[in-house]
């Protein structure tokens, strides 16, 4: 997904969500810009806070394989990629 985040090129999200554990979630890139881009892009979870759990998508799993020249890949800028419900073989 093209992005206007100035030091890379595309996002890539496989999972979205997470979940609160603890005090330093006060400072995580989901709980600091959720709102906002609530606004301007669907959720999945529209009306939810993107802190209640994981989504799992693997129907986005190969999209870096379509690019065709290097790019910087944001991966999981909308999610907790270690979260305890994403699979090791994830």
């Amino acid at each position: 997904m093209s992005t206007k985040i100035e030091w890379t090129d595309k996002t890539w999200n496989p999972t979205t969500g997470c979940t609160k554990v603890g005090p330093g979630c006060a400072h995580c890139f989901i709980v600091n810009t959720a709102p906002f881009r609530k606004n301007h892009r669907k959720f999945e979870r529209v009306g939810t806070e993107m802190t209640t759990g994981v989504i799992l998508h693997p129907e986005r799993l190969e999209q870096p394989l379509e690019r065709r020249k290097p790019q910087r890949i944001f991966v999981n800028s909308l999610s907790d990629l270690f979260h305890e419900d994403v699979p090791d073989d994830w």
